[in-house]
């Protein structure tokens, strides 16, 4: 799932960040051509920039949501099975 969220997120940035200049280069076939880095690799690392942050951020999210489970379980026992003692 990861690897295409990651291709998903590279071929969205290529997009977003070559659409002008496209349109551009098919109206003047003249037009200078835009070198590799800023084409690809620009795209290609804001691609991998954003699945890495993402999927942290859904992992911090998992377990905050695994210890939030772990506390409320332990305060339900705490003050209903606990307290009746």
């Amino acid at each position: 799932m990861t690897a295409f969220s990651l291709v998903i997120n590279i071929v969205i940035f290529f997009l977003l960040v070559n659409a002008r200049y496209f349109t551009r280069k098919r109206q003047e076939p003249d037009y200078p051509k835009k070198s590799l880095a800023k084409m690809a690799l620009f795209p290609i690392m804001l691609g991998i920039a954003f699945t890495v942050l993402f999927d942290i951020i859904k992992g911090f999210m998992f377990y905050q949501l695994l210890i939030f489970g772990l506390v409320a379980g332990f305060l339900y026992w705490l003050f209903y099975i606990a307290g009746k003692r």
